[in-house]
């Protein structure tokens, strides 16, 4: 089986605001992202605002589908737009793959793809009904600290990905305060108080953002926004 990374730095066309469709060139941050999501059952990211977090899992979850049969990926989010913009870019990764990586597809639309050997990916707003009734063994949680009755969503999914030994959880989000159900398990994996795997994307990772452009940045907006923000 392809390593995730070797897939995505050789397969994976990504869509970028200045240069349109290009190859997906990872950042450094993002190979040990990668390996962690691939390492870790359980693995909780905080990362600053436009990181390339998303699109980062996207190309795992591709990969994931590609590659293991038989698999039910949930991607769920605060709101079902975000969820749904992510199984896009996930069909734009997909339609750039080479022909002979390429699974027949059964089901193609806004709300899942499907492929022939019986791994499926569905799209979804976070709330306590979204998975029921379904085996996951892949569950990707995006801008976990703002969804709204999160502990109460959290109690009743985590029962039905954690029912298989193999399964993974992955949940990434920037940050929104502190006592919220996403902050409780960040920093319970910090502390070593959970089986989750803590990662942090700051700001400083990204190419292109230094001194001057914290700066600029606080200029533009506050000195707390910032702070909140990255």
């Amino acid at each position: 089986m392809e390593s995730p990374i070797h897939f995505i730095e050789n397969y994976v066309k990504i869509i970028s605001l200045d240069e349109g469709l290009i190859k997906f060139k990872l950042y450094d941050y993002q190979r040990e992202l990668i390996d962690h999501f691939d390492e870790n059952r359980f693995s909780v990211v905080l990362a600053c605002r436009q990181s390339g977090k998303s699109i980062t899992a996207c190309a795992f979850l591709l990969w994931y589908l590609l590659f293991q049969p038989e698999q039910t990926i949930a991607i769920l989010a605060n709101k079902g737009a975000i969820a749904r913009e992510m199984l896009t870019r996930i069909t734009t990764m997909l339609e750039h793959v080479p022909f002979f990586l390429q699974p027949g597809t059964k089901v193609l639309n806004r709300g899942s793809i499907e492929f022939e050997n019986e791994s499926r990916i569905i799209a979804s707003a976070t709330g306590a009904n979204s998975i029921r009734g379904l085996s996951v063994n892949l569950l990707y949680l995006d801008e976990f600290a703002f969804v709204e009755n999160a502990e109460q969503f959290y109690t009743s999914t985590y029962p039905v990905v954690t029912s298989g030994g193999q399964s993974k959880v992955i949940i990434t989000s920037t940050a929104n305060g502190i006592g919220n159900m996403y902050h409780k398990l960040y920093e319970g994996a910090v502390q070593g108080q959970n089986e989750y795997k803590d990662f942090k994307v700051h700001w400083k990772d990204v190419p292109g953002r230094d001194e001057d452009w914290k700066k600029m940045t606080i200029a533009n907006t506050s000195e707390l926004q910032f702070e909140q923000e990255f």
